[in-house]
């Protein structure tokens, strides 16, 4: 059974030139870019995206950093595609990810003690159809 998910490439996959890289880990799974845009994320779109997470410490911090530069969202359909792209993309924490997957390959914590983890996955049906209505 098809189903869609968001992925976000965050600033620091999009300035450290990962875009293309991820990409091909989609498209060599097989599954299909239904729609993909570069843009600035917004302070609104943040709230809207991370509504779970508004009244943590952390949020601030998450939102400057989800604006340090410009985000690649996309839309990716195919049988299995949350769960598969959720393991594509490992664990949170990129230090914890495993190798292998997008954060465990090409995500770090940085100097500043600030978690650059490169990708944004949806983690269930309704999270995805939730955060495409809100990027697309």
């Amino acid at each position: 059974m098809s189903e869609r998910t968001l992925i976000l490439v965050k600033p620091d996959g999009v300035n450290r030139g990962f875009i293309g890289n991820i990409i091909s880990r989609i498209e060599n799974k097989g599954f299909l870019i239904e729609k993909m845009k570069m843009m600035m994320a917004t302070d609104d779109k943040l709230r809207l995206h991370y509504k779970d997470k508004i009244n943590k410490s952390y949020f601030p911090q998450m939102v400057s950093y989800m604006k340090e530069g410009p985000i690649i969202a996309i839309v990716v359909n195919g049988t299995d595609v949350i769960k598969t792209i959720r393991t594509m993309t490992g664990a949170t924490m990129p230090n914890e990810a495993s190798p292998g997957t997008i954060r465990g390959d090409l995500g770090r914590i940085w100097e500043d003690g600030i978690t650059r983890n490169v990708i944004h996955s949806s983690d269930s049906h309704e999270s995805a159809e939730r955060e495409i209505s809100i990027w697309f």
